[in-house]
Order: C-alpha cells, then structure tokens, then sequence
C-alpha cells in the first residue's frame, strides 16, 4: 500500500542536499596585495526534521556552548517558510572547544551539525574599514524583498563599503552536495558534488603603503583624508577616523559588540569621507576668488584693507589676525588666508553668484563615489532659503559664507573636488575606487575608466593666479601652511580652520582642514585632509598631506629648468 510514496519519502529522510556556501571574491590593492578574502570557519546548524526531542536539543544546546535560548528559537522560526530538511544556522565560527563540546555530544543532540564553511577575513582590521565595508547575516524582512530572492536564511551579504557597491559581483553561486545521512542526520557518504563557484574579485586604485601612512598619521585622531589622481579620479588613499573592526560582523556580531558601536558617541559606523558634513572654512575662499576673478569683479591688482576686522550692520566680522594685514591683494589674500579680503569680495560678489561656481564645479553634489550612502551638501543660495525658511537673504550671511562659514556644509570628497578643478584647470573626474573586477579564471569582467564630471572654462590668467596662490601658501614665508613645505616637491594646498557651532550658539571646536595637490608643476595627487576638532588646518591637517605627497612621489629628474616626477 502507497509503496512508491512511502519509498520517496524514505529517501528523502536518508538522502540530504546540503548548500556548499561559495567563497566572495577577494579584494586587491592597485599591486595585488589582499585587503579583503575569505578564511575557513566553523558554523553550526540544526535541521528541524532530524530533531527527536526538541527541548532536549535547544536547551542541551542552549546550555552546552553558552548560547540564548530564545535566540535558537528565533533563528528555527525565521526558517518556518523552508522544508523541514533545511539546514538552519545557529552559529557561526565558533571555536575549536565548542566544536569540541559538540562532537563529543552528538548522540545527544540529534539535528545538530557542524559545517566548514568560507568566512570574510579583513587581515588589516580596522584599516580601511570604511572603504572595504563588512558583510554580516540577511535579515528576514530582506530575505521576503525581491532583491535578495535568491538568499536563504543564514546567508551574508555585504553591508556597506565596497562589500556592499559590489555585492552582486563578490557573491559567488552556491554549489551543493547530495549526502547521506543517518536516523541522527550524521553524514554517512557523499554522493555526489556540484562544485561552489567563487566570487569575483575587486581590483582597487588604492595603494595599500599610502593608505598605511594615512591610518598612522590618524591614529588617535577623529576626521577623514581622500587622496586621488587629478588626471583620472582614482582613489589612491582613503580614510575615516574612529573606525570599527569588520572581522566581528563577519562571523556574526554579538549584541553586546553591537550595542557598544551604535552607543558609541564617535560614530565609528559613519564614513566622515562621504557622509560627514562641515563647514569648509577657509578652504572655501578658493572658489570665492575663482568666481570674482573670472567675472571680473576684481582682478590681481585690486586690494582691501585688513585692520583686523570688517565693521558691517550693527557688528565687526573679524579677521583671524587680530592686529590686521594691511592693505591685501588676492595673491597674499589667498596665501596668509585673509578674511577681511574675502569678506569684502563676496560682498561685492553676492550670495548667488558664489553658489552659482559651487554648482558648476559640483560642490554640495554627491560626487558618485562608488561607496553607498554619500550625502549630499550645501552651498546656499537666496532661492534655497526661500524655499527653505521662508525668508530673505541677508548680505551679512554672505560675508560668512565666503570665507566657508555659516549656511556651507561639504564633506572631504566633496571639498576634494575643489582642489582637482584647481590642479586640472577646470576639470574634474568621479573618484574611483575599484579599477577593474576580475573572474576566478583571471578574465577582466570590467574596467572602470576616468569618468569626467565637469569641464568649466576659466580664464588663463585666472588660473594662474589661483595656482600661484595655492602654491604660495605651502612654499612662501608668510604661507599658512609654511611649515609643511617639501624641500623636494612643490605642493600648493589651501589651509582652513572653520568653527563648529552647537545649540544657542555654542563654540564645539574648530575643524582642521586643508586641500592640496602636488607638484604643483604638474599635479599627480590631489588631496582632502579633515582633522575633526582638530584647531588650525596649518597644524593639523597640512601636515597629513605632506606625508602622502612625500611618500606618493619621487623627483626623478631635476635641473635648474624643470623636476619631472615620477609615481613611487
């Protein structure tokens, strides 16, 4: 009676398919170095159908390795909607004791199984945490979306970073194994094997020594660096600081782990790169000189007087230099930082005209990094606070604005895009930082070639006195960023110091910035420091690009005429 129906379930009792989980891609540096790959893990499952009595299997369970009950059962329910044969995970990369503990217990835990299994392994940690992201467990609810229709409960995905940009390229396919197994659901033999196909794997621009420096230069230290290639876009260096290790999400983070960086108040999860949001600060005045000189509002020759503050309304906007800077041209406006200078230009310029530059060089525009989540940020117009408040503009908001203050806000990489407009005279490129994606069999998938994002006409002589400015700011005396002058490479950067404004008014400490490329002659790096509550950009931010100008170039020939560098 009912013999081939009762043979088709016998065998399905005796006969298991078992996913054989595929290692996700690896990623390299721009010299082949490993930043992200996979490292062989322990998990442990339990098959519903092979459980004989369930309370002595959870709570044995429970008891024996230390788990939360309610946290078995809640991993058993998020597999209600898969057969009863579905091999459900528990736990991931537990230690060699618990395997241990396991094992020896078998007998008494039937249903329960342990597999070897691929896990992400970051072998630098915390370096690069931002960029490369983390992978941790699909949720229930993303399981249900039509996105992740093809993942099973236990699987991982990549949460942020590049893990997460490049999911669908480091995901391999998962093979399987046809097995059988005992009344305990013990492996008996395996029958048959459809081999795991590995991701793909993820070449970057970034070079893992320069990146290396950087970390160093911010250890202890709260900000965000990014340093590019002018000509092309590509992401030679990029950091965010205070960071978090991704190797403990990758095996599954634990609730206390995970409580302790939502809690934390530095905000270790946030990408201060492309997510953080400041006011720019002196680092601005280069697009209010850009737009005034090109529209002929003022030229090299016009001059303000700076006694130290700037009497407008019923208050003084002061200069930095209490004493003043005498009478002060554009050239030593740019070069020992002014505010009295630009204070008068972005007068006579007008809020509208700055945000005018702003929207042609893509300042305040999310810049399409491949990172997820870049924020936008702002460069005020009257019609923006129109539309946002109801009001007027006011000329006394643009005297702050002009020197990177009040209602401005950019993150690093947008503030980046600043100093490559300078560098390349008018053009800018989308930061890249993957180069190309490679198959397990060597086969180039894709590459990522430079994509340009602007190309705005500036006057010659414009540029050059912008340049000339820039440069002096690093290599004349009376430059802010003096002291960190390179006697072998000419780097032009722009220094700012912009304050952080809490509650009623409440000074929370200034921000350290500073923008640069270098050489100078002929750029090859282009650069946006960020020290978060760092003080003054001379101090604490220009000294970070000089270690990456440093270290990223080598003068390869030098005469009286010229110096040709070369990329170390």
């Amino acid at each position: 009676m009912k013999g081939n129906e009762m043979r088709k379930l016998s065998e399905q009792n005796r006969i298991r398919v078992k996913k054989v989980i595929a290692p996700r891609g690896i990623i390299y540096d721009k010299k082949g170095k490993i930043l992200a790959d996979t490292r062989p893990s322990f998990n442990m499952y339990i098959t519903p159908e092979d459980i004989k009595d369930f309370n002595q299997t959870v709570d044995g369970l429970a008891k024996l390795i230390n788990l939360d009950r309610e946290e078995i059962l809640d991993k058993l329910k998020s597999s209600s909607g898969f057969p009863q044969s579905f091999p459900v995970k528990i736990k991931s990369d537990i230690t060699m004791e618990e395997v241990a503990k396991v094992e020896v217990n078998r007998v008494y835990l039937p249903g329960v199984s342990i597999q070897i299994e691929p896990k992400r392994n970051y072998p630098y940690g915390k370096m690069m945490a931002h960029m490369l992201g983390y992978v941790s467990e699909i949720s229930d609810e993303e399981i249900k979306t039509k996105e992740f229709k093809s993942y099973s409960p236990g699987d991982f995905i990549g949460r942020y970073g590049l893990e997460r940009a490049y999911e669908s390229y480091l995901r391999g396919i998962d093979g399987e194994k046809r097995v059988e197994v005992d009344a305990m659901g013990r492996e008996v033999r395996t029958l048959d094997i459809k081999d795991s196909i590995p991701g793909n794997s993820l070449y970057l621009n970034v070079d893992l020594e320069i990146q290396t420096t950087v970390e160093k230069a911010y250890e202890g230290k709260k900000g965000g660096c990014i340093a590019v290639e002018p000509k092309t876009g590509a992401v030679t260096a990029l950091v965010s600081r205070p960071a978090f290790d991704p190797n403990k999400f990758a095996g599954g983070i634990s609730k206390e782990d995970w409580k302790a960086i939502i809690t934390d108040k530095s905000h270790p999860l946030q990408n201060r790169v492309t997510q953080g949001r400041y006011p720019p600060g002196s680092t601005f005045k280069i697009l209010t000189a850009l737009k005034a000189l090109n529209s002929g509002i003022i030229n090299e020759r016009t001059s303000f007087s700076c006694r130290g503050g700037f009497p407008f309304g019923n208050r003084v906007f002061k200069c930095w230099k209490k004493g003043g800077h005498g009478a002060v041209s554009v050239h030593r406006g740019i070069v020992e930082s002014c505010d009295v200078f630009f204070y008068n230009v972005g007068l006579k310029l007008g809020i509208d005209r700055i945000h005018e530059i702003a929207e042609e060089i893509g300042l305040g525009r999310a810049t399409g990094i491949d990172l997820p989540s870049e924020k936008n940020g702002l460069v005020p117009s009257s019609e923006w606070k129109k539309k946002t408040y109801g009001q007027p503009w006011y000329e006394g908001e643009t005297l702050s604005v002009s020197i990177g203050q009040g209602a401005v806000w950019l993150t690093p990489v947008q503030l980046l895009q600043l100093s490559v407009f300078v560098a390349n005279e008018g053009v800018t490129f989308k930061p890249q930082i993957v180069n190309r994606i490679v198959s397990p069999e060597g086969k180039i998938i894709k590459t990522f070639e430079p994509v340009m994002k602007t190309n705005v006409k500036i006057k010659k002589d414009v540029i050059k006195i912008i340049k000339d400015g820039m440069r002096g700011v690093v290599n004349e005396p009376s430059g802010t960023a003096y002291g960190s002058r390179i006697q072998t490479i000419n780097m032009s950067g722009k220094t700012g110091t912009a304050q952080s404004v809490g509650e009623k008014g409440k000074n929370l400490g200034d921000h350290a910035w500073f923008i640069a490329y270098a050489p100078a002659e002929e750029p090859a790096v282009a650069i946006s420091v960020l020290a978060e509550y760092g003080g003054h950009g001379s101090s604490a931010a220009a000294p970070i690009a000089k270690l990456i100008a440093e270290n990223l170039l080598a003068p390869k020939i030098e005469t009286k005429e010229a110096r040709v560098y070369e990329i170390r």
